[in-house]
């Protein structure tokens, strides 16, 4: 995850259908619920959202509008330490 890596800041970008598990995901990161939160910083804000357009070609060569949904993370802190096994 980006996080882990040393970034604070991401942001999650969904299209269509996936727009509700976007949500879920970042959610669960900021209430730091289950086997994700082990690679998260102390603290993970919600920042700027963003709801937009995009037209793109569907395959029978016409165009379609899809709902883009943009959710900034914000991380603030330590990352946990890691467990050795």
């Amino acid at each position: 995850m980006a996080m882990e890596s040393g970034d604070r800041n991401l942001e999650l970008v969904a299209r269509g259908a996936t727009i509700g598990r976007a949500v879920d995901v970042a959610e669960v990161c900021r209430r730091r619920n289950g086997i994700i939160a082990q690679g998260l910083p102390e603290e993970v804000t919600i920042g700027e959202i963003n709801c937009e357009s995009e037209v793109i070609p569907s395959e029978d060569g016409r165009d379609r509008t899809v709902s883009v949904l943009k959710i900034q993370l914000d991380g603030h802190g330590d990352l946990p330490e890691k467990e050795e096994e």
